[in-house]
C-alpha cells in the first residue's frame, strides 16, 4: 500500500511539472519573428491606444481623452538605394518647403471610412496624407508650377491611424530635398490631382538646415556636395548622425 502511495504521489508531481512547463513556455517564449517578404507589405500590427482622463482637463479635453484610437501599424523591407539609383529612379529632383500638411484621407469615393468596427475595414482600405511643397529648385525634371503634391502612405482619422513604416516624416516650413516618382500603388495613384511619392521612401528625403547639412534619418551629407552629385551622378561622401 506504501509503495502504491509513493508511486502515485511521484506520477502527480511528473504531471505537475509538466504542467507548469507548458503554461511557462505559453507565458515567456516570444513570438517568431519571420520577418517582411523583400519590397512587400508583410504585417498588419493593430494596437489600442488607451488615454485615460484626469479632473482637471476641459470638457472638449475630456471628449478627446475618452476617444480610443487604434494603431494599424504596416510594415516592410526598405530596399536600400544608393544616391545613382536614387537620381535614376526619380522622375523629380526638387528642392523645397513644405507649405501645408493635408488633413488624411481614405482612399475611398468619399475620402472617408467605409465600416465603424475596425475589423471589418476592407484589405485595400487604406488612408493617405497628402503634403504641398512650394517648390525652390528643381533639379531634376520639370515642372509647369512652383507647388507640388507629394503623398504619403497612412494618416489617422478620428478612431484610426495607420503607421506606415519607412515613409518620411514632414513639418510645416521644413526646407526639403527630395527624389519623386509616380505614384504606381493600386488603391492611391488614380486618386485626387497630379501627385509624386518619395523615391525610396525615407531614403528620398532630406532636411536641409541653415547650416549645410542635409539630413536624413541616421544620416547626413554636405548641401553642396549633394547637390554636385546629382547633377554630376556620383556618390558623395555620407556619414552618420554620430559624427556630427
Amino acid at each position: 500500500m506504501n509503495k502504491i502511495l509513493k508511486y502515485g504521489l511521484v506520477v502527480v508531481g511528473i504531471l505537475l511539472l509538466f504542467v507548469v512547463g507548458i503554461l511557462s513556455f505559453y507565458t515567456i517564449a516570444p513570438m517568431p519573428n519571420t520577418g517582411p517578404a523583400q519590397g512587400t507589405i508583410s504585417e498588419k500590427d493593430i494596437q489600442k491606444d488607451e488615454i485615460i482622463p484626469n479632473e482637471a482637463t476641459s470638457s472638449h479635453d475630456e471628449e478627446e481623452a475618452l476617444t480610443n484610437k487604434t494603431t494599424i501599424a504596416i510594415s516592410a523591407s526598405l530596399v536600400y538605394l544608393n544616391f545613382t539609383q536614387l537620381n535614376q529612379q526619380s522622375e523629380l529632383i526638387i528642392t523645397g518647403t513644405v507649405k501645408e500638411i493635408l488633413p488624411s484621407k481614405w482612399n475611398t469615393p468619399d475620402g472617408k471610412r467605409r465600416v465603424n468596427a475596425i475589423e471589418d475595414i476592407p484589405e485595400n482600405d487604406t488612408m493617405y496624407t497628402d503634403i504641398i511643397i512650394r517648390v525652390d529648385q528643381c533639379l531634376k525634371g520639370s515642372l509647369e508650377d512652383q507647388e507640388i503634391r507629394v503623398r504619403n502612405m497612412g494618416g489617422e482619422d478620428d478612431i484610426v491611424r495607420i503607421d506606415w513604416e519607412d515613409e518620411p516624416s514632414f513639418k510645416e516650413n521644413e526646407k526639403v530635398l527630395l527624389y519623386l516618382c509616380e505614384d504606381t500603388y493600386p488603391v492611391t495613384k488614380d486618386i485626387g490631382p497630379k501627385h509624386y511619392v518619395v523615391t525610396g521612401f525615407s531614403l528620398g528625403k532630406f532636411t536641409l538646415t541653415d547650416d549645410g547639412l542635409a539630413i536624413r534619418e541616421y544620416e547626413y551629407v554636405n548641401q553642396t556636395e549633394l547637390l554636385d552629385s546629382i547633377k554630376k551622378e556620383y556618390e558623395p561622401t555620407i556619414k552618420g548622425i554620430e559624427e556630427m
